[in-house]
């Protein structure tokens, strides 16, 4: 059984329904535009996996949001910041902050679990995803295709006996103040809309791998992310925006509410956009009966302690496993 994470960054897994940023078009997120026939390859893992409305109820940051997904639970300080304009990680002996479930699996279980992991900056560090099996950390921003194509395809390809693999695509974080939706997309960093279809298209340049190579009918798929991103809310108008077609980062305020920029004022309505976060799990390892899924009230949390169960390890944190929900689960298409 192989495990297969790919986390990509400031990726909303969901909207809150009646917020457009043109005619029937919703903020980008992945259950919508699924469902509106933008992106068939996250329409496919979604039929055929188990789509979870997840959320994250913390800090709504890449260093917190990473190490949610890295430990499983919520209370995992230190985390990384900036000290002087330079990234700082207080990690010390006497505060060494939980273990992450990649380096704690390959503890556990030496030689049954055969790790790697493909990231960018910080999140190789001890406590989020680092691993002494097969690590690379690239600079800030490398181009998600190149982390797939340069690094991780080719490990994937000759060192056959992976089983649990960690890939960051971190450029959807960089593709913001800019517009949600624009007809026409020059340039995949040109709008969020115009990077989610490049992004489609790369993820089934990972699926066609798996299937090529004869390893998807044994690996279990996940698609996560850390955060999401304001639009068409409060905290979005607060920053600027003039308009719902304006990504504006993920800055706090956090629980923000629906705004109405026609009348400049809140509907009242909850957003919380950037806590909307990205969470499926498919892959031709998956049980047939738990394809085609929907799963409500998860938690960013809930990922490690899914990747675990799927791979036996004994891991303990705060989040539990979506597989021990299996009677909360709905038939539900996008």
């Amino acid at each position: 059984m192989r495990v297969l994470l790919i986390v990509i960054d400031q990726l909303p897994g969901h909207w809150v329904n009646g917020v457009e940023v043109a005619e029937g078009i919703p903020p980008v997120n992945v259950w919508d535009y699924a469902r509106l026939g933008f992106t068939p390859n996250f329409h496919r893992l979604i039929r055929e996996g188990i789509f979870c409305f997840a959320w994250n109820k913390g800090e709504c940051d890449t260093p917190h949001g990473m190490k949610y997904l890295a430990t499983g639970r919520y209370d995992a300080a230190p985390y990384w910041t900036t000290a002087n304009g330079w990234p700082y990680y207080p990690r010390t002996r006497d505060n060494p902050g939980p273990i992450g479930l990649f380096e704690f699996a390959q503890h556990y279980a030496p030689g049954r679990i055969r790790p790697a992991c493909f990231t960018t900056d910080h999140w190789i560090a001890p406590g989020y995803f680092y691993t002494a099996g097969y690590s690379v950390a690239l600079s800030a921003y490398y181009p998600d295709e190149l982390v797939w194509r340069e690094f991780a395809r080719p490990y994937l390809r000759k060192r056959r006996e992976w089983n649990l693999v960690y890939i960051y695509f971190p450029v959807m974080d960089s593709v913001s103040f800019c517009p949600s939706y624009q007809k026409h997309a020059p340039h995949p960093r040109s709008s969020k809309h115009a990077y989610m279809l490049f992004l489609d298209s790369l993820i089934g340049e990972v699926v066609e791998f798996l299937e090529y190579n004869k390893l998807w009918d044994e690996t279990y798929l996940i698609l996560a992310s850390d955060h999401g991103y304001h639009a068409g809310c409060s905290t979005a108008r607060k920053v600027g925006a003039t308009s719902s077609n304006w990504c504006c980062d993920h800055p706090p305020p956090h629980d923000c509410e629906v705004w109405d920029f026609d009348e400049d004022k809140s509907t009242g309505r909850y957003s919380g956009c950037t806590r909307r976060v990205l969470f499926l799990v498919s892959g031709g390892a998956l049980d047939p009966n738990l394809r085609g899924k929907v799963l409500r009230d998860v938690e960013i949390i809930d990922v490690a302690p899914t990747i675990a169960d799927i791979l036996d390890i004994p891991y303990e944190c705060e989040g539990k496993s979506i597989l021990k929900r299996k009677s909360e689960m709905t038939s539900v298409s996008p």
